[in-house]
């Protein structure tokens, strides 16, 4: 397959200035693209007759496609046995990677979607799980409340996927958790600072602020390996204190639970300690030093012109955090 691609990509670039040869070309696309429906078919469906039947093709150009897919790629894909077609291992390995392809397109499809339907008067939000879950909700909610007309999505994806979004102009708004922005979109860099949560009980629920050796013997809790968490392994490891870590769970919002049932206490985003606070869980937060930022991004899609709804938004999540006592610092 790799060669195949190659060498299609090879004819494309040293001989498209013929016409005959970029129809060719086109051709040999289209056969590999076919080649690939049948033998999706095929496997998911267990016989020629089936694939022929969901495809709308003969049973004889099925099998004309399957064995110019294998001659191309090099390798078997079925085998028969009692007259069934069975994949081989190689075409149980081939058919994961189709797969792949396939859910690719499938998402390239949603995001052709995403830019068609987007429309003047309508706010679309890609957001990392962290602030789509509680911070951004209210945001929303709030700033819908005197735009009625206004059509709006807030959608959840992991931070890449949202820094993918927004790139391909999909979205008006992406709020990803990344340590740098390189290419695609436009971004405005926003850090604050980690506070400290304490149950509420604790022995340093009267200090000012936490520091390092206060929490020296103390049962914490921590996140695993992200850029936060790196950050706050180099502040323990510069003061020498030996955390006593006594649970490691993947989101913040779970690190705020287990310090609210007296688990232990923890490092965390201020947002995550603000929503914790909100729902009364007995949490207490306290700054913590020395300072360890936060730092995530507003995406902004390059091509297209910033709306005036846009800088609203923009200008109320940062007003907003100031209200809830999150102080909030912004670079482009």
């Amino acid at each position: 397959m790799a060669k195949y691609q190659t060498d299609c990509c090879k004819f494309s670039l040293e001989r498209s200035a013929d016409p005959n040869n970029v129809l060719l070309f086109n051709g040999l696309l289209a056969m590999q693209f076919q080649q690939l429906n049948a033998f999706k078919a095929v496997y998911e469906l267990g016989t020629v007759t089936a694939a022929a039947d969901y495809i709308h093709i003969t049973q004889p150009a099925v099998s004309r496609l399957l064995s110019s897919l294998e001659h191309n790629i090099g390798f078997k894909l079925f085998q028969r046995v009692k007259g069934r077609l069975l994949p081989t291992d190689k075409g149980k390995a081939f058919y994961i990677e189709v797969s792949k392809a396939y859910s690719a397109l499938e998402s390239l499809s949603e995001s052709a979607a995403d830019i068609k339907n987007s429309s003047y008067g309508s706010l679309y939000i890609a957001a990392f799980p962290m602030l789509s879950s509680n911070f951004l909700p209210k945001l929303l909610g709030k700033f819908l409340s005197s735009r009625h007309n206004l059509h709006s999505s807030l959608k959840t994806y992991r931070s890449e996927e949202v820094l993918r979004r927004t790139a391909l102009q999909s979205c008006d708004i992406g709020f990803a958790l990344l340590p740098e922005i390189t290419t695609g979109v436009t971004s405005i860099k926003v850090e604050c600072d980690c506070v400290c949560i304490l149950p509420h009980n604790s022995p340093l629920a009267a200090l000012e602020s936490i520091s390092p050796h206060d929490l020296e013997g103390y049962a914490m809790i921590s996140c695993e390996k992200d850029h936060t968490q790196r950050q706050v392994d180099k502040v323990f490891k510069k003061a020498k204190v030996k955390r006593n870590d006594v649970a490691e769970v993947s989101l913040a919002i779970a690190i705020a639970s287990l310090v609210s049932e007296g688990v232990g206490s923890a490092i965390v985003d201020p947002f995550s300690a603000k929503y914790s606070s909100d729902t009364g869980t007995g949490i207490i937060t306290k700054k913590f030093t020395p300072a360890i930022p936060f730092r995530f991004f507003i995406l902004l899609p390059a091509l297209r012109a910033k709306s005036e709804i846009i800088d609203q938004f923009i200008e109320l999540f940062f007003q907003e955090a100031n209200s809830a006592g999150i102080e909030l610092r912004r670079t482009r």
